[in-house]
């Protein structure tokens, strides 16, 4: 069972979070400041992110805590800020 919650803005850092075979980046996740996580939905805006890696980013959507507590965003909108 996943507990849904929303939360209008998160801004992190796009980081990998796993590669292919050959060492390309098939998932990111943004990393915010307050040491949380999201795990970015790959489909739509999300496969944009696999451009940003290693960029500071702001984006909203919808927010998906699971029991395990690992947290998955569902990317309505994103903007890249500077560092």
């Amino acid at each position: 069972m996943v507990r849904k919650r929303s939360k209008p803005l998160i801004e992190g850092v796009v980081i990998p979070s796993s590669w292919d075979e050959n060492g390309i980046i098939t998932g990111v996740s943004l990393h915010t400041s307050d040491e949380k996580e999201y795990q970015v939905q790959l489909n739509g805006l999300g496969l944009e992110l696999l451009e940003l890696v290693q960029h500071k980013v702001e984006a909203t959507g919808k927010i998906r805590e699971r029991l395990d507590g690992s947290r998955q965003i569902i990317l309505n909108s994103y903007r890249k800020l500077t560092l």
